[in-house]
């Protein structure tokens, strides 16, 4: 990773052509002047320290296949940029065009990189999850900024006592893996040679593998989540069954507390997505599920 100030960025890039573009950043695709096409992000201020995190990421992916050389850049007044090597292919919006086996390969692989502790990945200091906690946190921060204040407390106070009850299956880890933290299709490019690369890492940590095996795809045309392709997953990624019991209980608990924070995100910076009118039908369906 190198970590540098940007005016040669004008000089040695040219504007290519604009990419799609993500919720914190837009990303433009540059010729360098040696000829090389090379991805740049910059941050749109929602969230400051994820271009750092990912550029931070790509050093610890560095036994593994997916690792890339990056330029992270920052001033102290304008916004992070960071460089990556233009990767050839294709994103898909829906679960079910992708191979799940090898999906659940490529997060098993990455899964290797572990910590001591959870949270942000460049100083991790957590020692127990609790998403009830997190819960809390996230509908203090927004239950004054939301227009739907009575459904969402009424969901919220059904949602917490539930994931309260599942706190033991949280307490017995002590071994926390590196999460991509966004893992959806549109975050996975599939090269010519079929090969699967995940990118855009700003919300990666260290934290739970249930968390990205929760697999939410708020795009496309399936569910937003969907439970069958869980469990499919949850069977590949580990064999053992008393394993697979507790991790499917975990993906459902990480899977209810993401769909409530996803949603809080969505409507309160006004993003427009189709399925967010069937959040609060599938939110109800997967408490039933723990209740």
């Amino acid at each position: 990773m190198s970590v540098n100030a940007l005016p040669e960025l004008r000089l040695e890039s040219t504007q290519h052509r604009p990419l799609s573009g993500g919720l914190t950043h837009n990303t433009t695709l540059l010729t360098r002047s040696n000829g090389t096409l090379w991805v740049c992000k910059r941050s749109l201020g929602r969230n400051q320290s994820g271009l750092k995190t990912e550029a931070y990421v790509y050093s610890l992916l560095t036994p593994t296949r997916f690792a890339l050389p990056v330029e992270f850049h920052q001033s102290e007044t304008g916004p992070q940029t960071l460089l990556r090597p233009y990767i050839e292919g294709t994103s898909i919006t829906d679960w079910a065009a992708l191979d799940i086996e090898q999906v659940i390969t490529l997060l098993k692989r990455v899964h290797q990189i572990t910590h001591a502790r959870h949270g942000k990945v460049i100083a991790p200091t957590g020692l127990t999850l609790n998403p009830a906690k997190h819960l809390t946190a996230t509908w203090r921060y927004f239950r004054s900024r939301t227009a739907e204040h009575a459904k969402l407390t009424k969901l919220y106070y059904s949602l917490h006592p539930v994931l309260q009850a599942h706190q033991p299956c949280f307490d017995q880890l002590c071994t926390f893996t590196l999460n991509h933290g966004d893992f959806h299709p549109g975050n996975l490019i599939v090269t010519p040679a079929q090969q699967l690369i995940p990118i855009d890492w700003e919300r990666a940590h260290f934290g739970d593998p249930a968390f990205d095996l929760a697999l939410l795809n708020w795009h496309g045309y399936g569910p937003i989540v969907d439970s069958a392709l869980q469990i499919r997953a949850i069977a590949l990624y580990t064999q053992c069954p008393a394993e697979q019991i507790q991790l499917q209980k975990r993906v459902i608990c990480w899977s209810l507390l993401r769909l409530f924070n996803d949603y809080l995100y969505l409507t309160h910076n006004k993003l427009t997505v189709e399925k967010v009118s069937r959040f609060e039908e599938e939110l109800k369906l997967y408490l039933a599920v723990l209740n």
